[in-house]
């Protein structure tokens, strides 16, 4: 017997509309989506950084890594959680402004039980696969890109 003409369809379908939607999403539902895997203790955005953060920052993230080599560089946690420990995350999105049609912000309300809530701001760009964190500052740290790009000159002076 021969294979039935449309058994690999399912799964071309299922593939076409998960892209779709990546596609489609709104800056806030990424942010929502990013915050609801954290309800996984095992959720790290490292582990698939191409579906978190942009180019230009998971290449700075890369090189730190990288320059470290067994250390710890620069980046010693979870800059979307602002954590090394996700127990006990509560974020809330406060605000998400949409800025031209490929960059927007989101204002984002971290808060543990065991600590004072923290403030941060997610910047964000659309690319192909969708939207992606291009930067991040919290509190009264600047952005994140430009401490890890010159961490990264530094280390590699060394």
């Amino acid at each position: 017997m021969g294979e039935a003409v449309g058994d690999g369809e399912p799964m071309m379908l299922l593939a076409l509309l998960v892209a779709a939607s990546a596609a489609t999403q709104t800056p806030t539902a990424f942010v929502q989506s990013i915050y609801a895997s954290y309800r996984d203790t095992d959720f790290s955005p490292f582990k698939h950084p191409d579906r978190y953060f942009a180019p230009r920052l998971k290449a700075a993230i890369d090189e730190d890594s990288r320059l470290a080599k067994d250390d710890v560089g620069y980046l010693d946690g979870d800059p979307i959680c602002q954590c090394q420990d996700t127990d006990g995350l509560r974020a809330k999105i406060l605000r998400v402004r949409t800025i031209g049609r490929d960059s927007a912000t989101a204002d984002v309300l971290l808060d543990y039980t065991d600590s004072t809530a923290r403030r941060i701001r997610l910047s964000l760009v659309h690319t192909k696969p969708g939207w992606r964190i291009a930067d991040i500052t919290a509190g009264d740290e600047g952005s994140l890109l430009k401490a890890l790009e010159a961490s990264n000159r530094k280390a590699r002076k060394r």
